[in-house]
């Protein structure tokens, strides 16, 4: 029987101008309306017009847990202030003379469902109030689970990516690498990429997942240096709801759990703090991970590509990386050479990096023959990074569309007038100094960045600057 059929039975009841019996019992409380309303698997909860509760069904007390004990003869209004209920379907119909519909929540927990409807009499007085009931926590989990479904497909849509080897610019010195990459992307097996900085380790690593069964999921990049271990944490495995002060109600997915099926980056893993490591070592060696604030852990299937600058054996050596993680990482080791060792693959980089500015852009820029000669002849101690700053940086502030050697930077200006005479060992050396330091500074911006990154101070830096600049 549904709650249409029970509010139609009371009214073609002859007691149905009164909620009492003979016996001054509730009607409610005598067969056969009582066997009726506890047939019913929704649940039913009826309160006379005065909001004072006359009948509670079995799956009431089921669905909600509260005992019909503690809520017959109670008002309404008294219940919600106890905290038993977040609010009374049956004071609004009474209020607004009509059907009402609206979430309830029992005891600061479960969410329940309500629609109360006015029973009214011949003369159109309201004479009770029949709530029907259902529960839909778990339908809002399941809710709340299909949109965080939704969202993850959405999130694994913006990682995907396009990169074959018609992308790359591959030369003899590389071309073994390249081989090895492409053999090795077909399986799961964990990838070590070292090289220099700016030698195109991310590039390559989305190269051998774009070559891997993977391939239609996610590839995700985080580079490990210099962010906070609590930021790392949060990163790689996200948060539940309410995790620590400040969190989104809603919670945040790590990136484990958005590259799942697909693969997991980590760039610079040399500079991943020795807690973190601990935790990396654990999803793994297991293939799961637990959110900051969870009790639960959850069940990940990615590949992990990781690749540094530094030498790990070494760090292993004195501590700083831990031996096993080391190992676990370290299945495939590919090592890609500086760009000073691949002088063939500079002008097809150049041609292409034209080619993308010009596009993106809208330019129609190119680079004079000295130009190009004079970046086949530095050693680009910035490696591919530098390399495409310097042309970005060419085609942008430029007026005139031949960029010519007057429109090069002091460094490389500098190189092609000393290319045309034989120098000293001391002027090769102040020379190469000088190249690995503008080179530097092209790529890392700032003084303070660059001394940091060759290991000098500040202050010497500076001095050697403005002593290149007299020159």
């Amino acid at each position: 029987m549904s709650m249409d059929e029970v509010i139609s039975f009371m009214k073609s009841s002859k007691d149905h101008f009164s909620l009492q019996g003979k016996d001054g019992r509730s009607i409610f409380d005598v067969e056969p309306l009582r066997s009726i309303i506890d047939a019913i698997q929704d649940g039913i909860y009826i309160t006379d017009a005065n909001a004072i509760t006359i009948a509670v069904n079995s799956a009431y007390q089921r669905i909600t847990g509260l005992n019909r004990s503690i809520l017959i003869g109670r008002y309404m209004g008294d219940l919600v202030e106890l905290g038993y209920l977040s609010n009374s379907a049956s004071l609004e119909v009474l209020k607004r003379q009509e059907v009402v519909t609206l979430v309830q929540t029992i005891n600061g927990t479960q969410k329940i469902l309500v629609t109360g409807s006015p029973v009214f009499d011949k003369d159109k007085n309201l004479i009770c109030v029949v709530t029907s009931v259902r529960d839909i926590t778990e339908l809002l989990r399941a809710k709340h689970a299909q949109e965080q479904l939704e969202n993850l497909f959405r999130s694994q849509s913006q990682y995907k990516i396009s990169c074959s080897s018609n992308d790359l610019i591959i030369s003899r010195e590389t071309q073994k690498i390249f081989d090895l990459a492409t053999n090795v992307a077909k399986f799961n097996s964990k990838v070590l990429l070292r090289g220099e900085t700016g030698t195109g380790k991310s590039k390559l690593a989305r190269y051998i997942h774009s070559m891997s069964p993977r391939a239609e999921y996610a590839f995700l990049e985080l580079n490990c240096s210099g962010i906070p271990d609590n930021l790392l944490e949060i990163e790689l495995f996200g948060y539940v709801p309410g995790a620590f002060t400040g969190a989104s109600a809603k919670g945040k997915k790590g990136l484990l759990e958005i590259a799942h099926q697909g693969t997991l980056f980590l760039d610079e893993i040399g500079d991943l703090p020795l807690s973190m490591q601990v935790k990396l070592l654990k999803v793994i060696e297991e293939n799961r991970f637990l959110p900051v604030g969870a009790t639960e852990f959850r069940e990940v299937d990615i590949r992990i590509i990781s690749a540094t600058h530094r030498n790990l054996e070494e760090m292993v050596a004195q501590g700083e990386f831990r031996e096993d993680l080391f190992y676990r990482i370290n299945v495939v080791d590919l090592e890609l050479p500086p760009l000073r060792v691949r002088h063939s693959e500079i002008l097809p980089l150049v041609l292409q990096y034209q080619k993308n500015f010009n596009e993106k852009y809208g330019l129609n820029k190119q680079f004079s023959p000295e130009v190009v000669e004079s970046f086949a002849q530095h050693s680009w101690p910035g490696n591919i990074r530098q390399l495409v700053n310097v042309v970005e940086r060419l085609m942008v502030s430029t007026m005139h569309s031949e960029i010519t050697i007057h429109d090069l930077p002091d460094f490389l200006r500098h190189e092609v007038g000393m290319s045309k005479k034989e120098l000293s060992l001391k002027d090769k050396v102040l020379a190469y100094e000088r190249e690995l330091i503008l080179g530097a500074l092209e790529t890392h911006g700032s003084t303070r960045a660059t001394a940091d990154a060759l290991g000098v101070e500040q202050s010497t830096l500076v001095k050697k600057i403005a002593r290149f600049k007299q020159h």
